[in-house]
């Protein structure tokens, strides 16, 4: 019961992140930023696939060159 409520709990905050992060980049008031990287971090508890492919990917490496603490966060 505990694993499906998590895993609707990371579902959930990855929708409202894609939701969040395209409105805010539509919209110049609202950051889209902050959406993107709850997208990211709810993806990343969700599914260790997904986890492992975006750990190869070039826009891990551009992360861990220019924000290493961002990267750290995110990727590692």
């Amino acid at each position: 019961m505990q694993f499906i409520f998590t895993k609707l709990l990371w579902s959930t905050l990855m929708v409202t992140g894609l939701i969040g992060s395209i409105v805010g980049f539509v919209l110049p008031i609202i950051p889209g930023f902050p959406f993107l990287i709850l997208m990211i971090y709810s993806l990343k508890k969700l599914s260790p696939t997904f986890h492992q492919w975006l750990s190869r990917t070039w826009l891990a490496e551009w992360l861990k060159k220019h924000q290493p603490m961002l990267a750290k966060w995110l990727v590692s």
